[in-house]
């Protein structure tokens, strides 16, 4: 019994560290510039870290809170529709259906800037840019990847900026950080007749993430904007959760090292008259580092570190906003992300390709102290291969990540 035990163990032992290691880390595989503020829905973040009109800027680019002579406050939600339809291809071992993926997740974000002195600024912000939840039914063709996925990293950043000069603002703010992972996958039971056991694993960690920024305002028309998030560790810790086998090991703790990548954007606004302003955006962000995984289970295999392959992903913008009236303001924006895998390295628990944003949105002014708005954004990706993955092969068709976001903002 003691070597049936050990064998099931170390097999069971490699499948947890493939599943765990390939779910958690691609479920957050981006991050969603239409979380980060909940007025980005109108841009697909173009020009984000130079716009610095609301109070968003706290956590777009603190240097812009600068901008503020009076105390503002952002607040609103967002639905966030996740559609992808999946094929399995012929080769596929694997029995299960092949449904299409639909996901309905609500979010939100707010943040609020206090000016302390014609230079000094205090703000706060809450938000959750990084992660995402997605959920298939228990008999789909990738059960043994995974069923359901969630991680997720709420921010609470507190921030200040300093006006150094007439053209020149910086800023700092700690992003206190809560990440939360929650895993499931189905584990093939090997012996004919057998249902499917089930895994589990979950855990929350702490880390801070530092977000500085840069505001150049070289004339009173167009400003610039530099912004810096860095690199984070959330280490998850967790004793696999395995029931349904005939033999269920007890297993020991895995340790999943994952990074919230560094990320580097620049942004331009430019005010070409009194009706009309352009935006752009250019943008990097490390994924390649974040595929980097150091994975540790205690008693059964040693400290490793696995590499999944991916690579860096560029993001270009651009943007506009038109003044229609004394009350109401039109935005619109289009951006492309360069993708993070290839055909050979991409996750089949999230599909990763290029990704078009088009986003359209408004700003009503209700009253002198208040304005309304609401943005659409839809992120598309189209089809996407996987690399193989427990025997299964396939791709997905239009996919798509839809945002829409209403808020109301205070000053």
């Amino acid at each position: 019994m003691e070597l049936v035990n050990a064998n099931w163990r170390v097999l069971l032992g490699t499948c947890v560290l493939a599943v765990t290691y390939s779910v958690s880390s691609h479920a957050g595989g981006i991050y969603l510039y239409e979380m980060s503020n909940v007025s980005e829905t109108g841009y697909a973040g173009a020009g984000m870290v130079a716009r610095a009109n609301d109070a968003g800027t706290v956590f777009t680019n603190p240097a812009g809170m600068t901008r503020f002579d009076a105390p503002e406050l952002i607040a609103g939600g967002t639905l966030v529709y996740i559609y992808g339809s999946y094929r399995a291809k012929d080769e596929t071992t694997v029995d299960g259906t092949t449904r299409t993926v639909k996901n309905l997740i609500p979010a939100g974000s707010m943040a609020y800037v206090h000016p302390v002195s014609d230079r000094l600024k205090f703000g706060i912000s809450l938000q959750n840019h990084f992660g995402l939840a997605l959920d298939w039914k228990d008999d789909w063709v990738g059960r043994y990847n995974a069923v359901r996925v969630a991680l997720v990293a709420p921010q609470l950043q507190p921030t200040a900026s300093y006006k150094v000069n007439d053209w020149l603002s910086v800023g700092a703010g700690a992003a206190l950080t809560m990440g939360y992972l929650n895993d499931k996958a189905r584990v093939d039971p090997i012996l004919p007749g057998r249902p499917d056991g089930k895994l589990r694993i979950s855990d929350a960690d702490f880390a801070v993430q530092y977000n500085l920024g840069i505001m150049l305002e070289p004339t009173d028309s167009t400003r610039i904007g530099l912004r810096y998030l860095s690199e984070t560790d959330l280490n998850f810790k967790d004793a696999p959760d395995v029931s349904g086998l005939l033999l269920t090991p007890d297993y020991a703790r895995i340790d999943l090292g994952l990074k919230m990548p560094q990320s580097v954007m620049a942004g331009i606004h430019h005010q070409i008259n009194d009706d009309w302003a352009v935006l752009g955006s250019v943008g990097w962000d490390e994924w390649s580092e974040f595929a980097r995984v150091r994975v540790g289970l205690d008693g059964l295999v040693p400290d490793v570190r696995v590499d999944a392959g991916f690579q860096d992903v560029w993001h270009f913008g651009v943007g506009a906003e038109h003044q229609y009236n004394p009350k109401w303001m039109l935005t619109a924006g289009v951006a492309y992300d360069t993708p993070m895998a290839s055909d050979r390295t991409g996750p089949i628990e999230l599909p990763m390709s290029n990704m078009y944003r088009y986003a359209a949105g408004f700003k009503y002014k209700a009253r002198d102290d208040l304005i309304l708005g609401a943005g659409l954004s839809w992120l598309y990706q189209g089809s996407v291969p996987h690399a193989p993955a427990n025997g299964v092969y396939g791709k997905y068709k239009d996919v798509s990540i839809t945002f829409l976001s209403f808020y109301a903002r205070w000053h």
